[in-house]
C-alpha cells in the first residue's frame, strides 16, 4: 500500500469514527428524551454535557498543533484514559 492509499484509508476511518461518535451522542440524547421530560433537571444536565462533549470534540479536531501534541502524549502513555463509569468500560 502506498502513502496515498494509507492517507485515504486513515481519513476514511476517521470519518467513520466521527460519524459513530455523533450517532452515540444522538443515541444518548434519545434515551434521555424517552425517559425524562424536557423540564427535568437531569435531562437538562445530560443535554448540556452532550453539547459540551460535542463542542470539545470539534475543537480538538480543528486544533492541529494541539491534537498532534495530545496524540504524542497519548502514545507515550502520559494521558490517563481511565473513565470510571461503574466498570462499564473494561
Amino acid at each position: 500500500m502506498n502513502n496515498m492509499d494509507d492517507v485515504f484509508e486513515l481519513t476514511k476511518q476517521s470519518l467513520t469514527n466521527f460519524e459513530n461518535i455523533k450517532e452515540c451522542i444522538q443515541g444518548i440524547y434519545e434515551v434521555l428524551k424517552i425517559n425524562l421530560s424536557n423540564e427535568n433537571i437531569y435531562f437538562q444536565i445530560g443535554q448540556d454535557n452532550m453539547e459540551a462533549l460535542y463542542q470539545n470534540l470539534l475543537e480538538l479536531m480543528v486544533n492541529n498543533v494541539g491534537t498532534i501534541e495530545f496524540m504524542k502524549k497519548l502514545k507515550n502513555a502520559e494521558i490517563d484514559l481511565d473513565l470510571p463509569l461503574d466498570n462499564l468500560l473494561r
